[in-house]
């Protein structure tokens, strides 16, 4: 997944690592497992990005 830079041009260390978890998740065999974790990492990924976005109306 694209890591959006932070407003200050950071990168979140906690995003970096759940793109690494995806990126070595994706090299496991597809498994029901497998797909209950993406789904885990991937709300994970959103709610770090979430934080990084100014809230608007």
């Amino acid at each position: 997944m694209p890591t959006p830079p932070r407003p200050d041009g950071q990168v979140t260390p906690a995003l970096v690592e759940v793109n690494a978890r995806i990126r070595d998740l994706m090299d496991q065999p597809a498994t029901p497992h497998r797909a209950e974790e993406y789904q885990h990492l991937l709300t994970s990924w959103a709610e770090l990005v979430r934080g990084d976005v100014d809230q608007t109306a």
